[in-house]
């Protein structure tokens, strides 16, 4: 998930695609919903948020609204994501009939990657394993350079969500980048009509809103 506001691409995306328990951050990370708000209203939140873009004054303003121009990204791309949530459930549910750690039954709090700590050093050979999701997506789970597991899965033909020591990140499918190409259409031609409109220079663009190829697959 490439998200930055300015300056390192990964430093804001560690901060807000992964809550402080290690669950992915579902305010950022798009999941299969549907959203009760009009294509009318969406177009009109984006072009606010563009609006105040423009105009902020500092760079921590900025940040901020940068956060929410990604949360109402997540909740418009819901109708075409996939089932992150679910996959994401069932993953743990795969994890956890894996574990024979008793202490670790039954709880409903503990995150993937707890389940996969707990799994590691048990000779388990998970790494070698593909776990078969409901749904068509699958679950590998990579030994990590710094020790212990990983997670990735994969769903419609992309990494729908993984983490490999670095917090959660995900890719986007060919259905999801189309509507982030929509949703961007209307931000920036809101956000350079008011910028054009004050006389105002273009700054450059944010490293999570310029047209790089290698962001064209990733969030």
């Amino acid at each position: 998930m490439s998200v930055s506001v300015s300056g390192s691409v990964s430093s804001i995306k560690d901060v807000i695609a992964t809550t402080g328990k290690g669950e992915p951050n579902w305010s950022y990370i798009p999941s299969a919903g549907k959203s009760n708000k009009s294509k009318a209203e969406f177009t009109s939140e984006i072009r606010e948020l563009a609006k105040k873009a423009a105009m902020a004054g500092s760079k921590a303003e900025s940040e901020q609204i940068s956060r929410q121009v990604l949360q109402l990204r997540a909740e418009y791309l819901s109708d075409v994501a996939p089932d992150r949530k679910m996959l994401y459930q069932q993953a743990k549910n795969a994890m956890k009939s894996q574990n024979n750690n008793p202490k670790c039954r039954g709880i409903g709090e503990l995150t993937l990657l707890d389940f996969l700590e707990a799994a590691d050093g048990r000779g388990s050979g998970l790494a070698e394993k593909r776990f078969a999701l409901t749904g068509g997506g699958t679950l590998t789970c990579p030994v990590l350079t710094t020790g212990g597991y990983g997670a990735v899965i994969e769903c419609q033909g992309v990494k729908a969500l993984s983490n490999t020591g670095n917090g959660w990140s995900y890719e986007m499918t060919p259905a999801e980048l189309a509507k982030k190409n929509e949703f961007y259409a209307i931000y920036w031609a809101e956000y350079r009509s008011v910028k054009n409109s004050v006389g105002a220079e273009l700054s450059e663009l944010p490293d999570y809103l310029e047209d790089k190829p290698s962001f064209d697959r990733k969030a």
